[in-house]
């Protein structure tokens, strides 16, 4: 997904925590490790700390319902 490979900037094809709280810097969050801490424990469903495509749309339902817009 293009969410994904946005963010990825180490290019491993996962998100970690630091490029998820960038994402959320980048969308206008307040407080975007907080908001990259909630994120990873809501979508991170086999428990590695990272946000993988397989996982990626339980992270797009996450953000879109806390009023984030993604371009």
């Amino acid at each position: 997904m293009a969410w994904l490979r946005r963010y990825d900037t180490d290019g491993d094809g996962r998100l970690t925590k630091q490029e998820l709280q960038d994402a959320f810097k980048s969308l206008g969050s307040t407080f975007p490790a907080w908001r990259a801490w909630r994120a990873l424990r809501h979508a991170d469903a086999n428990g590695d700390g990272c946000i993988n495509e397989d996982e990626l749309r339980e992270l797009v339902k996450y953000v879109i319902k806390r009023g984030y817009a993604l371009a």
